[in-house]
């Protein structure tokens, strides 16, 4: 946007300014697609502009731009050195542009972090020739002018339509818990749990179904395995650990994958028993399920809330800072579908979005006592009001932190009532 040289002393450009070049920069070609490079300009900018330029050093742009640990080694992860380079590369090229000659110009010389605002100096207008044998009339006074104005009201209207798709994220609470992964290298692996189910012998499996029809009255007697007894049942029982997704955790998974989606953030679906270390280190993750996802259990093995199972097998989910005290208990009877008739409990949900150590990368995890739970906490973590008004009491720089959340919702037969915190904590 051409500056007045009127406005200000020559070379010098206030931030207002400088704010208004970011925008058209980010709405523009060069930057658009690049979610990564403008947050690292963005940030730049904002230092540079606060009077905090010392601060622009790789370890610090890594840790508060790319949420890397404070002790990570840059020589192995060269992100913020990589992305300086990408954002000189995309300055160049925005430049470049003959209609971008009169716009004030944000730089960053290389082997520096620290961005550099130039107003372009306004030239003179060259003087008419005159001719020695006749006057010449002077030319009419260009109007700033209907075409150059209507083209430039057509550019600034592209360039907030561009603008507002590809905004940066904003302070709200919702987009401040998402914004590790969203803006993170690498598509989102979604890491679904699959139930640890049996597949019973075909010789048996009537009279199993029989057995567990839950339509059954409660005062019948029990079917007996005719064909070869327990003995048989159990030695021919068959697990089917890698077939079957709990429909709680397939509704967390539809949720997440449209809130993906509309951020234009890719990703990808795994089942849990086929997901390895390698997959996880690839890029940020999505785990969902917690007994039915192995390793939503070990990343939260060493967290503050993880689950646990008591003595007489009832789940639970533990505080390790008090462990005797088991406040959020599951259903007594294992019940977990809530469809027999008075068996409405409250089901419980463990939220956690870490800077996981072995990997090195932003991992949310969602794990219910019951598949209804899990459903629970993935309607939780897309709802923008349920989680604004949870972080609205989180301690200061939360948003750069570990954060565990524990909902509860109420199993009422076959469905269970919206979410509500019951536990944060933050370090």
């Amino acid at each position: 946007m051409p500056l007045k040289s009127t406005d200000r002393p020559r070379g010098e450009a206030s931030p207002a300014d400088v704010r208004r070049q970011l925008e058209l920069l980010f709405a523009s070609d060069a930057f658009r697609s690049s979610r990564r490079c403008q947050s690292f300009l963005e940030f730049a900018v904002d230092r540079t502009l606060t009077g905090r330029a010392a601060e622009l050093r790789e370890k610090v742009i890594g840790v508060e731009v790319f949420q890397r640990n404070p002790g990570y080694d840059s020589n192995d992860d060269p992100v913020v050195r990589a992305t300086a380079g990408d954002v000189r590369k995309r300055l160049a090229q925005y430049y470049q542009d003959p209609a971008h000659t009169g716009e004030l110009r944000i730089e960053m010389l290389p082997g520096s972090y620290v961005p550099e605002f130039r107003v372009p100096v306004p030239q003179a207008p060259p003087e008419l020739p005159r001719l020695d044998m006749q006057p010449v009339p002077p030319p009419e006074p260009r109007s700033i002018g209907r075409r150059p104005a209507l083209g430039l009201v057509g550019a600034l209207l592209l360039a907030v339509g561009a603008w507002w798709i590809a905004r940066p994220l904003g302070n709200s609470g919702f987009e401040r818990f998402w914004a590790p992964l969203l803006n993170a290298n690498g598509a989102v692996l979604i890491c679904v749990g699959q139930a640890k189910l049996y597949n019973f012998p075909r010789s048996v499996g009537p009279e199993v179904e029989r057995a567990l029809d839950p339509r059954r009255p409660p005062d019948a007697s029990a079917p007996k395995f005719t064909a070869g007894g327990a003995e048989a049942l159990l030695k021919n029982i068959q697990p089917v650990w890698d077939r079957y997704v709990p429909i709680g955790d397939a509704e967390a998974l539809s949720r997440f994958a449209i809130l993906l989606d509309r951020k234009n953030k890719l990703y990808r679906v795994r089942g849990s028993a086929l997901t390895s270390l390698a997959d996880l280190r690839e890029g940020p993750a999505v785990l969902i399920g917690a007994f039915s996802n192995d390793w939503t259990l070990r990343v939260s093995r060493d967290l503050r809330y993880r689950m646990a199972r008591s003595e007489d097998f009832r789940l639970y989910v533990e505080d390790a800072r008090n462990p005797a005290q088991r406040t959020w208990l599951g259903p007594k009877d294992g019940i977990t579908t809530g469809n027999t008739e008075g068996a409405d409990f409250a089901d419980y949900a463990i939220i956690s979005r870490v800077f996981e150590p072995t990997t090195g990368r932003p991992m949310v995890s969602i794990g219910g006592i019951t598949h209804l739970a899990t459903a629970a906490a993935g309607e939780f973590l897309t709802t923008p009001a349920l989680l604004d008004e949870a972080l609205k009491g989180a301690s200061k720089g939360w948003d750069r932190k570990n954060v565990q959340i524990v909902i509860e919702t109420k199993v009422i037969g076959h469905g269970a009532t919206p979410p509500r915190m019951v536990a944060l904590h933050v370090w």
